[in-house]
């Protein structure tokens, strides 16, 4: 074999040998490797971890999925968490739970979110017409302000992405030829034209001196902060130093805590709770009502409605009414027997379309003036035909000189022709027969 060959046929080997161990460890070699998982009980429970944490601290957790006007009635004491998913409460939920709160409860909740303003005008038209009672109730809603907390440390992801960029530039600034260049302050930098300016995100945390507290609580800053409009509510009991993203409000025996979130996260959702200070937070708020008060975490909010409403006050009074329904519907459908056969439409008499009229102009409630002034009116015309003298008289004195006449009693005749339609079918047949009389009377 030539030597030629022997070389190929070594190269097709080792190649064949290097293409097997690949595909061996890629295919056949079992390897660990970590994959990104979230559980069932995560995703139904946004604050899962946020639970374990306050059981492992001695607090009862129980989760509601919504704050149902049914729970707001029978709330047990302890603290409330709602969700950054829940809605503001309504006027008759806010007034529910202020009552709550100032029995000595602790409610932690989000305000409503107003627009972005600074730190010094507020948008507070937009306050005014906002739908979150407990925030206009305290004067405080979430809105978008530039201002950071410069008592707080940098964010570390922000120290280390500024040295980054300051190293970044340092290097340029050597690979074009600058000798003695120093970094700028990360604060002063600024972008060299024609590279792309990254966005500078919140570069501090916020800073919380709370009381009770052990240390100073770091805390995330939010995209969208607090908003404290003077005037607008009482002054909170304690808040972080620039009241950026936790305000305590006193109510009653009570406090309520409006804590700012994220447009992604709050501070107590399984991922961000982890982060700086937040656990401690919790504890903290937890610990407002007691060290072991029990803790109701609620996801989401319903509106109370008007029939819930109803349902909740007038129970009693929505069943009879229905019961009532039903009877009356059950009257004016029943039947007895068979169904038989459509009668044919034959013609009837004048008498019984006359008698079917009177009948129902009985029922009408002015249906007896109407037939009692007809009949007086075609009564009268022909006594006044048949005597004159009739018309130099009075009402009274013209029914006296008919009953003489015709030797009717005086009162029966008085009572056809002045009195009010009578009631009673066989009094109003006697005023109707009194006036047939006297014109019977005086047309012979």
């Amino acid at each position: 074999m030539k030597r030629s060959h022997s070389i190929i046929i070594a190269i097709v080997a080792v190649l064949l040998a290097g293409a097997g161990y690949e595909l061996w460890h890629l295919y056949f070699h079992k390897v660990w490797r970590g994959q990104y998982h979230v559980s069932e009980a995560q995703a139904k429970n946004p604050m899962l971890a946020a639970t374990r944490l306050l059981e492992a601290r001695g607090h009862t957790v129980r989760v509601e999925p919504v704050l149902s006007y049914q729970l707001l009635n029978q709330l047990p004491d302890g603290v409330m968490l709602l969700s950054r998913y829940a809605r503001p409460p309504d006027e008759r939920q806010a007034k529910l739970l202020l009552d709550w709160v100032r029995r000595g409860n602790t409610l932690i909740m989000t305000p409503d979110w107003v627009g972005d303003t600074d730190d010094d005008s507020g948008p507070e038209a937009d306050f005014d017409q906002s739908t979150d009672p407990l925030g206009k109730h305290f004067g405080v809603a979430m809105s978008g302000r530039n201002r950071i907390d410069d008592t707080c440390r940098l964010d570390p992801l922000e120290s280390r992405r500024r040295a980054k960029r300051a190293a970044d530039r340092l290097m340029r600034a050597a690979e074009g030829g600058e000798e003695h260049a120093e970094p700028e302050a990360p604060q002063d930098e600024e972008d060299q034209p024609g590279q792309a300016q990254e966005p500078d995100s919140p570069p501090r945390l916020v800073c919380l001196n709370a009381p009770g507290a052990a240390n100073t609580i770091e805390l995330a800053r939010p995209s969208d902060t607090l908003q404290r409009f003077e005037g607008k509510g009482p002054q909170p009991l304690w808040g972080d130093t620039y009241e950026l993203a936790v305000l305590v409000y006193g109510e009653g025996r009570g406090k309520v805590a409006m804590v700012a979130v994220d447009a992604g996260d709050s501070y107590f959702d399984n991922d961000m709770l982890r982060q700086f200070d937040h656990g401690e937070l919790l504890l903290l708020l937890a610990g407002q009502s007691g060290p072991h008060a029990q803790v109701m975490l609620v996801q989401h909010s319903e509106p109370v409605g008007w029939a819930a409403w109803l349902w909740q006050h007038g129970r009693l009074v929505v069943l009879g009414l229905a019961a009532l329904l039903l009877l009356w519907t059950w009257s004016v459908s029943r039947r007895f027997g068979p169904l038989l056969p459509e009668a044919a439409s034959a013609r009837r008499a004048l008498i019984e379309h006359i008698e079917a009229s009177g009948r129902w102009l009985w029922r009408l409630p002015q249906g007896r003036a109407l037939l009692l002034e007809a009949v007086r009116k075609s009564t009268e015309k022909q006594l006044l035909r048949r005597l004159p003298e009739l018309h130099a008289l009075g009402p009274a004195e013209r029914a006296r000189r008919l009953a003489r006449l015709a030797k009717l009693p005086e009162a029966q005749v008085s009572d056809a022709l002045l009195g009010a339609p009578a009631k009673r079918a066989a009094d109003f047949t006697r005023q109707i027969s009194i006036l047939q009389q006297l014109r019977a009377h005086h047309e012979r």
